[in-house]
């Protein structure tokens, strides 16, 4: 006879689960209560369940493997119901659990019981509480298959703590092995279209899906055949091209009107992922102008067609999908036209870059520190092989357009817009990659979400580099009721928008949880503040003052 508690450590431990993320409360117990015999399991403690979320979805984001997370109670994933929603939104591979009461007494409604299935519905692909034990091992195990079944996220599961306790004598199902690699159909007819279309009036959009499967030099091969401009989707979530190859022209600006008039200028779009148009805030106009037309290659195919009208749709897997593809490009594209549209494309790329890094250059003299000024300091301070987890809107589009790298699993940012996110997604890169340096940037506003991760981070000798970059101020809603020219800009009184009375010390906060930490007030000096950082092997947080652009 085998224990809940056993089954559950089985199916985690052959499904190569070896740290677990959570806050415990007394419905976990059987669970902590089992793990004292099992050291090959690190349990990352956080101090709240939206940390213990963030942490899971980085460590998700670089591993490519499902993470475990344990919750405690109804209370626990409403905790954690933020970071939840980025998880979603980024489609990261998670299986989440939490303890529901003793079902000896669920029927009066007792102390820290609940509906959490029905909590978690909003937030997760498929929730399911588990009845008795004899479900229990075919439940998880169809968790971990389903989380990374595409379009991936996260999958929940509650289990009552008495279940634990209980014992069967139904065998542990074997994990499958699952081949995902099917190659869409119509990828002659893509082709076709595509080499009918002049080369100047034709571009490629990647999203996140390239990454997720591992598809960055299938996609390069594809973007080389055709000698066409690639952007990034907009908001994308982590590295989708190298943004060092010559055809690689940044990404779509998220706003209608803007998108509008970086595609408006080619008669095809081949756009590979998920979500087509994505935007924030509402501008007017439609973010694909009329003209186009779309080719849309995904592997959700809830998303094919979904908003915008697509010339031809193809549904299948990203990686195998392009490969098939890039030969049948190379028949019918005249290789030479494309050889130089990709060297003229990547002159005017590097002119661009060069520029752009001239103007941070010119303003590293501002003070307070000017944000683009900050943003190419915090790059030039990074080590090679660097991770860059961004959660600064205020310096996030100079991080991005400063950060040129081609090695996957490079950058990241949270496509759910959830604050709370950043700090602790960090920590779990840097335990899902401990050899490759992480940095951190983040608001001061959303570094109050999950300030909490400093002590994780301490607790756990993760050596995560935290830049706050310090407006002391919610900046993007302001610039947003700017816009507006409302009543708030007509005064100059933004309500509820200020961080100042007041101001919060993020060194001192740092230091009270166990993390070194010190105040960087000039740009000059921000590159050698990080690499000292960063070879120091310690967690630190540096806090940059910056202006407000």
């Amino acid at each position: 006879m085998t224990t809940g508690r056993e089954i559950l450590l089985d199916v985690l431990a052959s499904e190569g689960v070896t740290h677990i993320f959570g806050n415990p409360g007394t419905t976990e117990l059987p669970l902590m209560d089992e793990l004292a015999v099992h050291p090959e399991f690190r349990y990352v403690l956080a101090l709240q369940e939206n940390t213990a979320v963030g942490m899971a979805d980085g460590y998700a984001l670089v591993s490519g493997r499902p993470s475990f997370v344990n919750l405690h109670t109804s209370a626990g994933l409403g905790g954690g119901i933020g970071n939840l929603t980025n998880a979603l939104w980024n489609r990261t591979p998670m299986v989440v659990t939490a303890g529901q009461q003793d079902r000896r007494h669920l029927i009066a409604d007792p102390l820290l019981s609940g509906d959490l299935t029905g909590l978690a519905q909003a937030v997760s692909k498929w929730q399911h509480e588990v009845r008795h034990v004899d479900e229990l091992a075919t439940v998880l195990r169809r968790a971990f298959k389903d989380a990374l079944t595409p379009p991936c996220g996260p999958v929940f599961v509650s289990m009552p703590m008495d279940m634990l306790e209980d014992s069967t004598d139904e065998p542990v199902p074997a994990r499958s092995d699952i081949r995902r690699g099917a190659v869409a159909g119509g990828l002659s007819d893509a082709a076709d279209l595509i080499a009918a279309t002049p080369p100047e009036r034709l571009a490629m959009v990647v999203g996140d899906e390239v990454s997720h499967a591992d598809a960055i030099d299938e996609a390069v091969a594809v973007a080389e055949a055709l000698g066409c401009p690639v952007f990034g989707a907009p908001l994308y979530g982590t590295l989708v091209f190298p943004t060092t190859h010559p055809l690689w022209k940044g990404m779509l600006i998220p706003f209608a009107n803007a998108m509008n008039g970086q595609l408006g200028g080619f008669d095809r779009v081949l756009w590979v992922g998920g979500q087509i148009g994505l935007v924030y805030p509402w501008t007017p106009g439609p973010p694909i102008p009329e003209s186009v037309e779309l080719i849309h290659l995904g592997d959700d195919a809830g998303q094919i067609g979904r908003t915008y009208s697509t010339r031809l749709g193809m549904v299948g897997d990203v990686k195998a999908s392009l490969a098939a593809l890039a030969p049948l490009l190379r028949e019918r594209c005249d290789a030479a036209s494309a050889a130089a549209a990709l060297e003229r494309i990547g002159a005017e790329q590097a002119q661009g870059t060069e520029a752009f890094a001239q103007t941070a250059v010119e303003r590293y003299d501002d003070a307070p520190m000017n944000p683009m000024a900050a943003g190419h300091a915090l790059i030039e301070g990074l080590p090679d092989h660097a991770i860059v987890v961004d959660e600064a809107v205020t310096t996030g589009i100079y991080v991005r357009g400063f950060h040129r790298t081609g090695e996957r699993h490079s950058y990241f940012f949270c496509r759910g817009g959830g604050l709370g996110w950043g700090m602790p997604a960090a920590v779990g890169a840097k335990l899902a990659a401990p050899d490759r340096p992480v940095l951190c940037t983040i608001g001061d506003g959303s570094a109050m979400y999950a300030i909490q991760s400093l002590w994780s981070a301490a607790h756990h000798d993760v050596p995560v580099v935290f830049a706050v970059v310090n407006n002391r101020q919610y900046k993007i809603l302001k610039d947003n009721l700017m816009a507006q020219m409302g009543k708030a800009a007509e005064t100059s009184n933004y309500v509820a928008m200020d961080l100042d009375d007041p101001p919060i010390d993020y060194v001192s906060l740092a230091q009270g949880l166990g993390v070194r930490s010190a105040l960087v007030e000039k740009a000059h000096d921000v590159t050698d503040a990080v690499r000292t950082a960063f070879e120091s092997g310690e967690p630190w947080l540096l806090e940059l003052p910056i202006s407000t652009g």
